[in-house]
C-alpha cells in the first residue's frame, strides 16, 4: 500500500496546487471530525460513505464532497493529494483499492491526525474508559478559560458545536486530542503532554493479551516531550509510570500527587462534587454534572492538568461546572415528571458497572438497563464478567450482538449472555431485536423508573426511538384518536410493517390507523398536524422499504374496503378510491370492455401508491391513464385536480408527497372484453416468465439512460448475490427477494453493494426506485 511517513505527510499537507484529502468513511465520528480540521485548516475535502448521515451532510455544508457509497468515481472526479482510511475500512475497499492502483498517497487516520497535532501544542487523553468525556470536558474548560484550543473528540460534544475544531495557532496554542488504542496506532503521537486514565484487558480482537496493552501504553508515555498525568487509581499504571521522568498522578488513592475526595454538594446538585488536595493543601472544591465516581476521577484529570498549567483552582472550577457530556455518555435523551431515559456507550463490563452505579445515585425507584453486546469476541472474552455486571439494574434487558464486521461465533449470542446473567440471578429477559428491545422497556416502564440503553452498537436507535415515543406522548395521541374515529376503525400500537409491505420486513409503526371512510382520514390528519405528529400514508405497501426500527409517529393505511371501490362510469371511465388494488382496477375495465388500463394487472399496489409514484409496468404509467383525482391536504382539506395541473415525473408525483391521494377518475378507450383480456393474459404471461414470484417489493432501480437496471445488474454478474435473507432475484436483476429471514439491514446493505459495483465498474450511479423510510 501506498503508505507515507510522517515527513511525506508534512509535504504532502503544506503543498500548494494539490488536489483535496479523501476521507474513506466520511461519516464516522472520528473521520468526519478528521474532516473538520482538515476544512478549517484550509484544505478541500472530498470522500464517502457507505451510507449518508447527519456527519457526512455537516461536512457537505462546508464544501466538502462526500458521497453515499463507497465509489471510485470520488478519486477519478478530483484526484486526491491523499487518501485517508481507518481500520473500520476493509482493505478491500473500492475506494482504496482505486487510489492504490494509480499510485495515490494513503494514510492512517491516526497519522495523519497526529500529524495535525505536531503543528501545536498537544495533548493526548488515552485510556480504555472514559478517554471521550475526558477530552470533551478538558477542551470545554480551555475555551472557557479562554484559551480557544483546537480539539478532536471521538463524539459529538453539544456544547463545542462539533467533535473537531482547529484554531490557527496565535502563541502556543493548545490541541486537545483523543488517542485510540484500539487498532495499534496510538504509537502515531507524540505529544507535549498526555493524560492516561487506565489500562485494561480490552480490545482483544488486536492485542494479544494485558501485557501486550501495557507495553503499547508504556511506549506511547516514553513519547510524550514534556509531562505524562496518570491515574493512580490503577494498579497497572502506577507500575507502568514508576520509571517515567516528571509523571504526576491523580485520584483517590492517598498516595496521589493530586487526591481526589468525594463530598456531599450543600446545593443539592446533581452529579460529582468532590475536593482535590495537593501537596499538603486542599485546592479547592469542585463539581461536575456528570455522575458517578469514575467521573469524578475524569474531572479531577482536568483539575491535575490545568492546575499544573497555572490556572488557579477558582477559575478551573467555574469552567468544570456547566460541562455536559459527550453525546452516548450518560446522554439523558427523555426527562418528564415519570420516567429518566439515559443513552450510553458502555460496552465492556467495568464500563457497564460504573454506569449502572452512577445511575443508581439519581435515587430512582428502579433502574431498568438495556444491553447489546458488542462484537462476538469481546461477548466471548468477557462472558464471566457481563453475567455480574449488571447488579445495579431491577431489570435487565440483552439483546442481540453487534457484530461491527465480525463473523459470528458458534454458541456466543445475546441468548446466550441472557442465559449466563439468568444462572447468576439476574432479572433478564431477551429481545431478538432493537424493535422488541424497544417495546418492551416501553410496556415495562412505570413512574418514577430510570431506563438506561447501554452498547457500542446501533441500540442507541432504540434508545433515541423510545425518548421520541415519550416525547410525543404516543399513549396520549393513541387515545384521543380512539375517541376520534368511528367504531372498528383498526387502531394499533406497534404494528409490524413487516405485515404490511410485500418485502415483509421492517420494524414497527408507533401507531398504526386504517380509517373507514374518508372523514376518519381527515380527523387522523388533523389531529397530527395540530399536534405535530409525523403521518405517513400506507397503501398496499409495495415499492416501499421500511427500515429495521420501524416508522415513528402515525401510519395511515386507505386498504379499508370504503376506501377502495372501483365504479364504472360513462365514456370509458372508472372512478377508483386510493385503497383499490390495481389489479382489481384492471378486472373491472376488463368486464366493462374499457381499454388502455390492462398494464396495472401486473402492478402489486393500490392506487394511491400508483398516484404517488407514477408506476408504470409493459411501457405504460399510471398518469398516462388519470383523467382526475381527489387529494385532501394534511388540514383535511379536499380537492379535485385535473390531470393538466398536476406535475408529474419518472416514477414520481411531487404534489402528493404533501397532500394524501384519495382516488383517481382513470380514462381508457372502448374495447371488445376479450381483446382486453387477452393483452392483460400477454402481460401476465411475459410477467411471470421474467419476474420472481417470491417476497419482492418489484423494481429495486430506476432504469438510468444507459440500459435498464435488470441488464446491467445481470451484466456484472450479480444475479443471486446474497446478504443474510436478501438475495438478487435469479429471474430479474431488478429485483431483492426475501427468503423468509432477511432484515431491511441485509437488503440495504445489498443494494449498498449493487450500487458500489455498478459505479466502480460500468460508471453508472443507481438510484433507488423503491421508496426507503423508517429509522
Amino acid at each position: 500500500m501506498n503508505q507515507v511517513s510522517p515527513r511525506q505527510l508534512d509535504a504532502l499537507l503544506d503543498a500548494p496546487e494539490a488536489g483535496p484529502v479523501c476521507l474513506i468513511g466520511a461519516g464516522g465520528c472520528g473521520m468526519s471530525g478528521l474532516g473538520h480540521l482538515l476544512l478549517d485548516v484550509g484544505l478541500s475535502v472530498t470522500g464517502s460513505d457507505v451510507r449518508d448521515n447527519d456527519s457526512c451532510r455537516s461536512l457537505r455544508a462546508r464544501g466538502a464532497v462526500i458521497q453515499a457509497g463507497h465509489h471510485a468515481k470520488v478519486i477519478k472526479d478530483a484526484p486526491p493529494r491523499l487518501v485517508v482510511y481507518s481500520s473500520a475500512v476493509p482493505l478491500d475497499n473500492p475506494v482504496l483499492a482505486v487510489a492504490e492502483q494509480r499510485g495515490v498517497p494513503i494514510v492512517r487516520r491516526a497519522r495523519l491526525l497526529a500529524a495535525l497535532m505536531r503543528r501545536q501544542r498537544g495533548v493526548c487523553v488515552a485510556g480504555m474508559h472514559g478517554k471521550t468525556t475526558t477530552t470533551a470536558l478538558l477542551a470545554y474548560a480551555l475555551d472557557r478559560l479562554g484559551l480557544s484550543p483546537s480539539f478532536a473528540v471521538g463524539a459529538e460534544v453539544p456544547q463545542l458545536s462539533r467533535q473537531a475544531r482547529w484554531v490557527e495557532a496565535v502563541g502556543e496554542r493548545w490541541f486537545v486530542a483523543e488517542a485510540d488504542e484500539s487498532d495499534g496506532t496510538l504509537g502515531e503521537f507524540h505529544p507535549d503532554q498526555a493524560i492516561l486514565l487506565n489500562v485494561d484487558e480490552e480490545h482483544m480482537d488486536y492485542f494479544a493479551g494485558l501485557d501486550d496493552v501495557c507495553r503499547e501504553f508504556a511506549a506511547f508515555a516514553g513519547q510524550v516531550r514534556e509531562q505524562v498525568w496518570y491515574c493512580a487509581d490503577d494498579p497497572r499504571l502506577v507500575s507502568l509510570m514508576a520509571g517515567v521522568p516528571g509523571a504526576v498522578s491523580f485520584g483517590f488513592n492517598p498516595g496521589a500527587d493530586y487526591r481526589v475526595e468525594l463530598a456531599a454538594d450543600t446545593r443539592g446538585r446533581t452529579g460529582a462534587y468532590f475536593f482535590v488536595w495537593h501537596g499538603g493543601a486542599r485546592l479547592g472544591g469542585f463539581y461536575t454534572r456528570l455522575l458517578g465516581e469514575k467521573n469524578a476521577s475524569n474531572a479531577a484529570a482536568v483539575v491535575a492538568f490545568l492546575h499544573g498549567q497555572g490556572f488557579a483552582a477558582t477559575d478551573i472550577a467555574r469552567a468544570l461546572a456547566e460541562f455536559r457530556g459527550a453525546a452516548r455518555r450518560q446522554e439523558e435523551l427523555h426527562r418528564d415528571t415519570a420516567v429518566r431515559v439515559f443513552d450510553d456507550y458502555g460496552h465492556h463490563p467495568r464500563e457497564v458497572s460504573a454506569t449502572l452505579r452512577a445511575i443508581r445515585e439519581l435515587g430512582a425507584k428502579r433502574v431498568l438497563a438495556a444491553f447489546q453486546p458488542h462484537r462476538y469476541t469481546r461477548t466471548r472474552h468477557f462472558l464471566k464478567e457481563f453475567s455480574t455486571c449488571f447488579g445495579d439494574a431491577d431489570r435487565l434487558w440483552v439483546t442481540e450482538v453487534y457484530a461491527a464486521s465480525e463473523e459470528p461465533i458458534p454458541d456466543i449470542d445475546g441468548q446466550r449472555l441472557t442465559e449466563e446473567v439468568a444462572r447468576q440471578g439476574g432479572a433478564v429477559e431477551f429481545a431478538p431485536t432493537l424493535a422488541d428491545l424497544r417495546a418492551q422497556v416501553r410496556v415495562a416502564l412505570q413512574p418514577g423508573d430510570v431506563v438506561v440503553f447501554l452498547g457500542a452498537g446501533d441500540i442507541t436507535v432504540a434508545a433515541h426511538q423510545l425518548a421520541a415515543e415519550l416525547s410525543m406522548k404516543l399513549d396520549e395521541h393513541f387515545e384521543t384518536l380512539a375517541d376520534l374515529l368511528v367504531p372498528g376503525t383498526v387502531l394499533r400500537r406497534d404494528e409490524p410493517m413487516a405485515k404490511r409491505t410485500t418485502l415483509r420486513v421492517g420494524g414497527p409503526a408507533d401507531i398504526f390507523v386504517e380509517p373507514q371512510s374518508e372523514a376518519d382520514v381527515g380527523r387522523v390528519a388533523r389531529h397530527c398536524a395540530e399536534a405535530g405528529l409525523p403521518c405517513f400514508v400506507l397503501g398496499r405497501g409495495s415499492n416501499l422499504l421500511v427500515r429495521d426500527g420501524g416508522i415513528r409517529g402515525v401510519v395511515l393505511s386507505l386498504m379499508d374496503e370504503a376506501l377502495a371501490r372501483v365504479e364504472v362510469k360513462a365514456g370509458g371511465r372508472l372512478e377508483c378510491g386510493a385503497g383499490a388494488r390495481l389489479n382489481t382496477v384492471a378486472a373491472a375495465a376488463k368486464q366493462a370492455g374499457i381499454g388502455g388500463l390492462e398494464f396495472m394487472e401486473g402492478i402489486p399496489g393500490c392506487v394511491g401508491g400508483a398516484l404517488r409514484m407514477n408506476a408504470g409496468a409493459m411501457g405504460a404509467v399510471t398518469f398516462d391513464v388519470v383523467e382526475s383525482l381527489r387529494t385532501m391536504d394534511m388540514r383535511g382539506k379536499v380537492r379535485e385536480w385535473w390531470r393538466e395541473e398536476v406535475k408529474v415525473e419518472y416514477r414520481s408525483c411531487p404534489m402528493l408527497a404533501e397532500h394524501i391521494a384519495l382516488g383517481a377518475v382513470f380514462c381508457g378507450q372502448e374495447a371488445r372484453s376479450e381483446d382486453v383480456g387477452a393483452r392483460m393474459k400477454e402481460f401476465s404471461l411475459r410477467r411471470h416468465g421474467s419476474q420472481p414470484k417470491a417476497r419482492s417489493a418489484g423494481c429495486i432501480f430506476k432504469n438510468p439512460t444507459e440500459c435498464p437496471a435488470g441488464r446491467l445488474v445481470d451484466e456484472m454478474g450479480l444475479k443471486g448475490l446474497t446478504v443474510g435473507g436478501a438475495r438478487v432475484s435469479v429471474e430479474h436483476g431488478n429485483f431483492i427477494i426475501n427468503d423468509g429471514t432477511a432484515t431491511a439491514e441485509d437488503i440495504l446493505r445489498l443494494i449498498g453493494l449493487i450500487q458500489e459495483r455498478a459505479e466502480r465498474e460500468q460508471g453508472v450511479r443507481l438510484q433507488t426506485e423503491v421508496r426507503i423510510v423508517g429509522e
